[in-house]
């Protein structure tokens, strides 16, 4: 393969999903403002530390703080992804319009995730009682389906001459469709989960996300070195 300048397309998609959570967590804020109360403890005073106090200002602000941080990041990801890899010399996933589509996906999904945190902190303040746990359950849930329709889809095009990246790429690619039925498979169980025991199923999706990312790591790797080692063998 041979490796070509192209220009990086411009991830709309994370710009509008994070401009949608960010306008929630502010109407969200706004609306439960004066049922805020000013500040909550978060750790009584004890040993040699002092209470823990936290303003209602900070907590408003915390979630929308790390939304704009993390889509940022991602929204910049495409060209720290093309300078690094022309710096280095090191073959890289071209950003293409697959990509584009499954970094959406990411931004809706962590925005989702980041505004059900958000209504769980204001809620600190507020008392109101709402189910937050349950809530992030089946947020973190929606994500991993959400990454579980977009994973088949992202296929990985590296221009490289490296016979051993070329095989790792041909081995994700042939288990990327397993990898997201698997990872819809965690989401929709935590979901499920969810309704009855929120803690269960964080503890399900996170240990399930895990598993999954562990398991298709190694498979990959043990393919990748079969595939390189026949090719070897038989050029």
């Amino acid at each position: 393969m041979t490796t070509k300048s192209r220009p990086t397309r411009f991830p709309v998609g994370v710009v509008v999903a994070a401009a949608i959570a960010l306008t929630f967590m502010i109407i969200w804020s706004a609306v439960h403002w004066s049922q805020m109360a000013p500040t909550i403890v978060t750790r009584e005073a004890g040993g040699n530390h002092g209470a823990s106090i936290v303003s209602r200002g900070f907590s408003a602000a915390a979630m929308p703080g790390t939304l704009a941080l993390t889509s940022s990041l991602l929204t910049i990801s495409p060209w720290v992804h093309q300078k690094f890899s022309s710096l280095t010399g090191i073959p890289l996933p071209r950003y293409d319009r697959s990509a584009a589509r499954v970094l959406t996906a990411v931004q809706a999904g962590l925005s989702l995730v980041m505004c059900t945190a958000h209504v769980f902190i204001v809620d600190l303040h507020t008392a109101a009682g709402i189910p937050a746990v349950k809530l992030m359950a089946m947020s973190l849930g929606a994500l991993f389906v959400l990454l579980g329709v977009y994973f088949p889809i992202a296929q990985t095009d590296v221009e490289t001459n490296n016979a051993w990246i070329e095989a790792f790429v041909v081995a994700q690619r042939s288990l990327s469709r397993s990898v997201g039925i698997a990872l819809a498979g965690v989401g929709l169980a935590t979901i499920a989960v969810a309704a009855t025991s929120p803690w269960r199923a964080l503890a399900i999706g996170c240990s399930g996300m895990v598993a999954i990312s562990v398991v298709f790591l190694v498979i990959c790797l043990v393919k990748a070195n079969r595939l390189h080692g026949l090719k070897h063998r038989h050029p």
